[in-house]
């Protein structure tokens, strides 16, 4: 395929995002990318897959550390010699998803992967959300977790992920205009979700 289909998702934790971009790649017969970008870094970087994802979305502060990671991105240079791990664990990452677009139709969830492949043609950039009660429900079922550590689980892990695509993006994780659909999964439910994105995918592999 001369430009493939890319479709990335971002989500709020516990609003089904995985579950729902693993259905939708099932569907169009597309190849999934979620913790399976963190082994194809692990190569580029010469990082443990356990290591990058204890660490993927730890943000770390300092200007001289921010300028380095600006300009390596940008530039498209990765070392790990100059940057903190940090920086080169998402600059890795980075590749991993450039790579993936360039060779294959997917669905590739988190990582940045809408401001990474900012300006690509046949891209769908989506954001997942869900009312914080039903994301409550979700988790504590999913992790037979009690509501106040699925009320912490989710607290934190969208204060991580809104800090790290900040961090590498200078934007607003969630803000509607950085993204081409933002749908409540909570309002017509996993199944439904998923139909409604696979159709979207099916108009705009046709236009």
């Amino acid at each position: 395929m001369n430009n493939p289909l890319i479709i990335t998702i971002g989500r709020e934790y516990g609003s089904g995002g995985h579950q729902i971009g693993q259905a939708v790649a099932e569907k169009l017969g597309v190849k999934f990318y979620d913790k399976q970008i963190i082994s194809l870094a692990a190569q580029k970087s010469g990082l443990s897959d356990e290591f990058i994802a204890n660490n993927e979305q730890r943000v770390r502060s300092g200007l001289m550390q921010n300028l380095a990671a600006s300009a390596a991105y940008s530039s498209g240079f990765f070392s790990g010699q100059y940057l903190p791990l940090s920086e080169s664990i998402f600059i890795s990452q980075a590749q991993v998803i450039r790579d993936v677009a360039a060779r294959e139709s997917a669905v590739i969830v988190g990582r940045c992967a809408d401001y990474v492949l900012a300006g690509r043609e046949n891209t769908i950039n989506v954001f997942i959300h869900a009312p914080v009660e039903e994301r409550v429900k979700r988790i504590m079922a999913l992790y037979h977790l009690d509501e106040a550590a699925a009320i912490k689980a989710i607290t934190t892990s969208d204060k991580e992920r809104g800090n790290h695509y900040f961090r590498y993006t200078d934007r607003k994780w969630g803000k509607a205009q950085n993204y081409d659909l933002c749908i409540n999964s909570a309002l017509m439910g996993i199944d439904k979700t998923v139909e409604l994105l696979v159709r979207f995918a099916e108009i705009e592999a046709r236009a």
